[in-house]
């Protein structure tokens, strides 16, 4: 039998040098949740287990350089939810919030849902007086769609399969701030100023009584301040990604 790579050091994803792990969702969730749920042989051993609400996503063990991390875990035996069911409490800082909808994977050949994705955010502080991070989690699940037959007409209903679900996290990268928008027409009517201003008659070698023709030399144009106007970023709902990442 031939012997699977293990690439989990210290409780983390390391690769060697050049190699990266950049699975679609599909991949994600046909290839390594389901193979897990069921107990067959994954790929590789890519993705350890790790409980994410246990510690600050700083805090998360592998390789910083990753840009996106993923876990395993199994939702029995996971930090306890929320009071109110919306929100997953992160040890000490903060919490993971969810945002937008449950977005569905599907199977490239079927078109067959095959399981859903959940967007979460880290909010740093305490519930009320929360501050958004840019770290992003999407939350996988195995689902199938079961047939309820007990009723006049067949009903299909969209159910998880098994405790497993894999996590990837990532932060997103802060989009700078535009400084402004500088008007096309101020720009048009500095252009013209700065034209007349080089233009000069040199009424030295004009004879006196061609002055009276030429008129009196022209006068440079009062220059005119481009008009900016400030223009800040709003933050974006996290409902997809991809980003991504």
């Amino acid at each position: 039998m031939e012997k699977q790579n293990n690439y989990v050091v210290n409780g983390g994803l390391k690769l060697p040098i050049g190699y990266r792990f950049r699975p679609t969702d599909e991949e994600l969730v046909v290839h390594y949740l389901k193979r897990k749920v069921f107990g067959l042989p994954l790929p590789a051993s890519i993705i350890p287990e790790l409980d994410v609400f246990q510690s600050h996503p700083l805090g998360l063990p592998g390789d910083m350089k990753e840009k996106k991390r993923y876990f395993f875990s199994n939702i029995r035996n996971e930090s306890a939810i929320a009071s109110d069911g919306k929100c997953k409490i992160a040890a000490g800082s903060g919490y993971w919030k969810p945002v937008g909808k449950n977005r569905q994977i599907l199977a490239s050949g079927t078109k067959q849902v095959v399981g859903i994705r959940k967007t979460l955010i880290f909010c740093e502080g305490k519930r009320g007086h929360e501050t958004k991070t840019q770290w992003v989690m999407h939350q996988y699940h195995l689902v199938a769609i079961a047939t309820i037959t007990n009723l006049t007409q067949p009903v299909f209903k969209m159910v998880i399969i098994g405790d497993w679900v894999v996590y990837r996290i990532f932060q997103r990268k802060k989009k700078p701030k535009k400084r402004g928008v500088v008007s096309s027409n101020n720009l048009n009517i500095t252009k013209n100023s700065h034209k007349n201003q080089l233009q000069f008659i040199d009424f030295s070698v004009i004879e006196a009584d061609q002055t009276d023709l030429l008129g009196p030399p022209p006068q440079p144009a009062l220059s005119c301040s481009s008009e900016i106007t400030a223009d800040e970023l709003s933050p974006s709902v996290l409902d997809q990604e991809e980003t991504s990442a």
